[in-house]
């Protein structure tokens, strides 16, 4: 089989989708794939623990670090393909997620010619990243069980209004201990494995779409609550849902009772 590079400029929840192809190549071949992820995602450390990635590359933001997305996308995937090239890659893909028909796992597995033997998403943490999350679960909340949310997303349309994660979980789980990403601690204070971490402990979880949700899928979490957004719907979701079984409860409208609460505040 040729050693194989997949460029990757795709988003942090996006990257846990690749990992079945990851695993997938490995076992067919023998071989680690490598990849070239986004530069800003390199303190995120998605793929550091992975053991089925060789290399990991980093390159600009194809998205915004560029006149527009056409022109970066074509730089950075010249610029990794010479990369590539010189370093003895046999074959270079970049999967392309546009096709709004199809799971971006099942697209990625086309993309690099790979049969999906085996579907289920992973994440890989170091014994430091639960220990780092315990100690900071542990000066936040004590032993109190508590609930976790992401309300901020990297596209506000993804967004859940302010406050309503943490009054979803106090109403119908009956937390009164929240963790909220980029509130309780910022997200660039722990690298995202770290964050997964902490995420695991929770009681319960009120999500957005994100790489949270996405993780939770990797990791067999339920998630209480899971808000897609109107503007991307079921079709949305089918897109990035895991395929092999996991609870998530996914809405598509936001709780009126809660949002009503909110208006009082």
């Amino acid at each position: 089989m040729k050693k194989l590079l997949i460029l990757y400029p795709h988003g942090l929840g996006d990257c846990i989708l690749l990992t079945p192809t990851l695993r997938n190549y490995f076992f067919n071949t023998g071989n680690k794939a490598s990849v070239a992820i986004l530069e800003r995602f390199k303190s995120a450390k998605i793929f550091d623990n992975n053991p089925y990635v060789d290399n990991i590359i980093y390159t600009k933001d194809a998205w915004n670090d560029f006149d527009s997305p056409e022109e970066g996308f074509n730089i950075v995937k010249k610029q990794c393909e010479e990369w590539g090239k010189q370093n003895g890659y046999e074959k270079i893909v970049m999967p392309q997620h546009n096709d709004w028909r199809y799971s971006k796992i099942l697209i990625n597995f086309s993309y690099c010619d790979i049969k999906p033997t085996s579907v289920f998403t992973e994440i890989f943490t170091s014994d430091e990243d639960r220990k780092t999350a315990k100690n900071f679960i542990k000066q936040k909340v004590s032993n109190k069980p508590f609930g976790f949310v992401q309300t901020v997303t990297g596209r506000p349309l993804a967004n859940l209004p302010k406050g309503y994660g943490k009054l979803w979980l106090k109403k119908y789980k009956g937390l009164q201990n929240i963790i909220e990403a980029g509130i309780d601690f910022d997200i660039s204070q722990f690298n995202i494995n770290t964050q997964i971490e902490i995420m695991r402990l929770s009681s319960a979880v009120c999500l957005p779409d994100s790489v949270f949700s996405n993780a939770c899928g990797a990791i067999g979490k339920p998630i209480d609550h899971l808000y897609f957004s109107p503007t991307w719907g079921i079709k949305g979701y089918k897109r990035v849902e895991p395929l092999h079984s996991v609870r998530q409860n996914v809405v598509y409208e936001l709780d009126k009772s809660i949002i009503r609460e909110l208006e009082k505040i």
